[in-house]
């Protein structure tokens, strides 16, 4: 009897250290979220002021070489077009000196546009948007006094700052969380705008560099002028599609969020 309370209580140790253990590894080896930075003194300012460095140092660099590639294309215009004109065809030629200088400028306009599209355009938007959403639910806490009032001031500073110094990357996901049916229709209404300013007039923008582009590219393979002008409206048209394509998709989700944050069911 002895021996046996013995064995069970050294089996019931042991089942509790490796338990203990197997408890102390999946403990050790649960991803634990580190707590955001706190807000330094002047945190939000001088992130702003961060960021803006930082999208000058990705967009600038771009928009440089974009007019240096037209200061040098152009001044090779000469040379291409004393080249292309032996072949005797004088319309050939000017559309192929001209797309000399459009086309490579093209490239280099969309590299910027799409830079500006894909990472800064994104990520500021959703900076804004976070600090939105945390000023809009500092009026409901006035309702728990002054200290719940400084908690929602803080947490809406912590909120933005921790936006505002997300890591630079392509197609960020927006972390922007509203509350609530009025919190989702500004939240919605700024996407709006947001695809105004942005998406749209990018659209718009790459248009104005591809339809010179699209003429002289016409133009330098088929010699003709009326096909290089409906090139150019062609691509007019198809600028415009997008961008009008892009707001109208903003409005649609926008129109949904509010439906189903109302109660009610998305409107698509």
């Amino acid at each position: 009897m002895q021996i046996r309370t013995c064995l069970r209580a050294a089996c019931a140790s042991t089942a509790i250290a490796v338990a203990a253990i197997t408890a102390s590894a999946t403990a050790s080896a649960a991803p634990v979220t580190a707590p955001p930075p706190p807000v330094p003194p002047g945190g939000l300012v001088t992130s702003f002021l961060n960021n803006q460095l930082v999208y000058c140092s990705i967009i600038c660099p771009l928009a440089v070489r974009t007019a240096e590639t037209v200061a040098i294309t152009a001044g090779q215009a000469p040379s291409t077009f004393s080249t292309a004109m032996q072949a005797g065809d004088p319309t050939k030629a000017i559309g192929i000196t001209a797309a000399s200088i459009t086309g490579p400028t093209d490239a280099e306009a969309e590299q910027t546009i799409v830079a500006d599209g894909t990472v800064v355009a994104p990520r500021a938007l959703n900076a804004f948007e976070v600090g939105v959403v945390g000023l809009l639910d500092v009026g409901p806490a006035a309702a728990g006094g002054p200290s719940a009032i400084a908690d929602a001031v803080q947490t809406a500073r912590q909120d933005t700052y921790t936006a505002m110094n997300l890591p630079i990357e392509p197609n960020p996901p927006p972390t922007v969380m509203p509350h609530g049916a009025a919190q989702v229709a500004t939240v919605a209404a700024i996407d709006v705008g947001a695809a105004v300013a942005f998406p749209a007039f990018n659209d718009v923008l790459s248009g104005a560099f591809h339809t010179p582009d699209a003429m002289a590219q016409e133009l330098a393979a088929t010699g003709d002028p009326a096909r290089a002008m409906a090139a150019g409206a062609d691509s007019v048209t198809a600028a415009g599609k997008a961008a009008s394509g892009v707001v109208a998709d903003a409005i649609a989700n926008a129109a949904d969020k509010i439906g189903v944050a109302t109660g009610g069911s998305p409107a698509r």
